[in-house]
């Protein structure tokens, strides 16, 4: 029998602060569980694309009513020359990449449906009301545990005056417009252009997509909505509306140093976008942030949550590694015939595989010996390799 129970606060009602919540409920020795989001679930509240790889993370039916709307087999990768091209110019490669538990969703309606679940598991729920920082100290005074899951700049670091510690490294715009997708709809495109970035094209339906484009590093265009337009020509899916189109910024990954994701004088823990993870090779972040919010209520579970900021810390590390890598084929070469031919070497493995696992991406690279000692003989590429295995990263060096 567990005495002293305790209670606690998720600060933020998107993926990570919903996984918090979902994780917490199931703690025995945690009493109750309040989730605080500032707008309502009826809103119109995402501001991102609707792909998600892994949705196994997600404890709720994977139908249409809940937002899983498009049950795709993966992700075809294209490879082009550049942004220059003729529009009837064909890809120098193409490679499909496998993902079984990816869907392209509607992503409001994931969240509205997973806190109306939440909600009927005992979790409150109290939405509409933004927490200003004099309200954020009262709640780190009430309760017990308190879960930042705010984004990023996140509360805790706003309540501190400590923004300046984030670091955005990926701008993206996205919107969703009407078309033909039935070509493409099992293997939602991603388009690779000679830039640091891609566009994209996931279809929701056979007549509906979420349609986008990124930029990585320091190299940006002077009008972004004009470039988006322009990668729309260039490949295929309608212009969206300017006011229908949503820009965000996509943490660098890490972008905090992992102390800093943890605050034991007032038990604040933070997890997502405000512990400043993601993807920094290809922008994701919704799979990171729910396995954030699950491996700290795992710890919280075992009394173990001191060693969250290294745990999280390590539980990325070969994403980030591998990043670093595979950003080295743009940034050190800006050689699209040879980053198609490693995407072409990539074919048949999975996303999982391209974002976490590095010995499986250096295995089929190393099928290609030409294009291995093309890689590995840049000066530009060995320093990442050392890097990236001393777990020293072109934008953060931690001991963690």
């Amino acid at each position: 029998m567990v005495t002293n129970k305790q209670d606690a606060a998720v600060i933020g009602g998107a993926v990570s602060g919903l996984a918090a919540a979902h994780r917490l409920n199931k703690i025995e020795k945690i009493s109750d569980v309040t989730l605080f989001e500032r707008q309502e679930y009826d809103e119109k509240r995402v501001e991102c694309g609707e792909a998600i790889n892994d949705t196994s993370l997600i404890p709720i039916e994977k139908t249409e009513e809940n937002g899983f709307v498009n049950n795709v087999s993966g992700f075809q990768l294209q490879i082009y020359s550049g942004t220059n091209r003729n529009p009837d110019e064909k890809p120098y490669a193409v490679s499909n990449l496998n993902c079984d538990p990816g869907y392209i969703c509607e992503r409001d309606l994931v969240e509205k449906s997973w806190a109306e679940s939440l909600e009927q598991d005992g979790v409150q729920i109290e939405t509409g009301t933004p927490i200003l920082t004099s309200e954020f100290e009262s709640i780190v005074e009430s309760y017990d545990y308190v879960i930042d899951a705010t984004g990023q700049p996140s509360l805790s670091l706003k309540a501190r005056d400590a923004t300046h510690e984030y670091t955005g490294d990926m701008v993206a715009l996205n919107a969703t417009v009407e078309g033909n997708f039935k070509e493409y709809l099992d293997w939602p495109r991603i388009f690779f252009e000679g830039y640091i970035g891609y566009s994209w094209a996931f279809p929701k339906s056979e007549n509906q997509a979420n349609v986008g484009i990124g930029w990585a590093g320091s190299e940006r265009p002077d009008d972004y909505m004009k470039a988006f337009e322009t990668a729309a020509k260039r490949n295929g899916f309608p212009i969206p509306a300017r006011g229908d189109t949503n820009i965000y910024t996509i943490p660098k990954g890490p972008s905090l140093d992992p102390s800093r994701v943890y605050f034991p004088e007032d038990n604040i823990f933070l997890v997502g976008d405000a512990a400043g993870i993601a993807n920094r090779y290809q922008g994701e972040g919704i799979c990171q942030a729910i396995r954030s919010s699950y491996l700290l209520c795992d710890l919280i579970k075992k009394g173990s949550e001191s060693q969250y900021p290294k745990k999280l810390y390590n539980s990325m590390k070969s994403e980030y590694r591998l990043a670093s890598l595979m950003r080295g084929v743009w940034v050190e070469h800006e050689d699209p015939e040879l980053m198609a031919t490693v995407a072409e070497s990539l074919e048949g493995l999975t996303i999982d595989d391209i974002t976490r696992s590095p010995r499986n991406v250096i295995k089929r690279v190393l099928r290609n010996p030409t294009v291995a000692a093309q890689l590995m003989t840049d000066k530009g590429m060995v320093k990442r390799f050392v890097n990236a295995y001393t777990d020293n990263w072109e934008y953060n060096s931690s001991s963690a």
